[in-house]
């Protein structure tokens, strides 16, 4: 998967906060200060971890392919060992069964039946046995409209049987007001179409305003969207001899891409969707 560069889809933009957001930096144990501070840089500034955003993206992939076919081997359940789509009782089993074969061959053996049982989503970003195909970055606030605008408010736990304000639990949180904007930077290593037409797709509500990130969603906040400034793809495919090594001596460079037309984004959604209909009428 990653022994030599085939290609990299490179995706940039802004993510914008349509309304206040709150990503949570647990329980504060200052004695000054709001109960439920946000994440912050070693600047103090906020940012929203690269990790919180690919979780997400991942999540709703998860809920859209498993609403087309709730089979394991198609879409599994990374947070349940059982429900993965190779358990760990099946990889145990996979490596008895090539333990007598050399190095290479052992290798070679489980990295292909590695391939061949993983789901869509594993396969895309990554299980306990693949390395991930996608990467983002932390997105960092835009500085030049960030002042430490942070904001403060109430909140009160609700007593469920009487339907009140219950007693001494008032509390306050933090969030980052809307208008202030983040960068977004998402990597595609050595993907295929259909990798590339998934993302996409996990995206679009992003891109419509129409996708939430962090906590609080039930007071209204998190909703944000995502505007694109780049959208760009390297890839040696078909490329041999001269012709690949100059290509890939201006990728070192910071050239080789080439933009990322709306056309070719819904040939790689189709190409998915394709994808999806093959894994599901195994």
């Amino acid at each position: 998967m990653f022994e030599k560069l085939q290609s990299r889809l490179d995706l940039s933009g802004w993510l914008v906060t349509e309304t206040a957001i709150r990503i949570g930096a647990g329980r504060s144990t200052e004695v000054i200060g709001t109960d439920l501070p946000v994440v912050r840089d070693a600047f103090g500034r906020p940012y929203i971890p690269g990790s919180t955003f690919k979780g997400l993206l991942r999540s709703r992939l998860e809920s859209l392919v498993r609403a087309a076919c709730d089979n394991r081997k198609v879409v599994c359940n990374p947070t349940e060992n059982e429900e993965w789509c190779i358990t760990a009782r099946e990889m145990q089993e996979f490596k008895e069964q090539v333990r007598e074969m050399d190095v290479r061959q052992r290798d070679e053996a489980l990295t292909e039946r590695i391939i061949n049982e993983s789901c869509l989503l594993c396969l895309t970003f990554g299980s306990p046995w693949l390395a991930s195909r996608v990467l983002v970055r932390d997105l960092l606030v835009d500085e030049g409209l960030w002042f430490g605008q942070f904001r403060v408010r109430d909140g009160v736990a609700i007593d469920r049987d009487t339907e009140t304000a219950a007693e001494r639990k008032l509390y306050d949180y933090e969030v980052v007001p809307s208008g202030v904007r983040f960068s977004f930077r998402l990597l595609v290593e050595n993907g295929e179409p259909w990798q590339w037409g998934m993302v996409f797709l996990g995206l679009k509500a992003f891109e419509h305003g129409d996708a939430t990130v962090g906590g609080g969603k039930s007071r209204g906040l998190g909703w944000v969207r995502l505007n694109w400034q780049e959208r760009k793809l390297f890839s040696l495919d078909g490329d041999k001899g001269q012709a690949r090594l100059e290509k890939l001596l201006r990728f070192l460079d910071g050239g080789g891409y080439e933009d990322v037309s709306d056309e070719m984004v819904k040939t790689w959604v189709q190409a998915f969707r394709t994808k999806l209909a093959e894994a599901a009428g195994r």
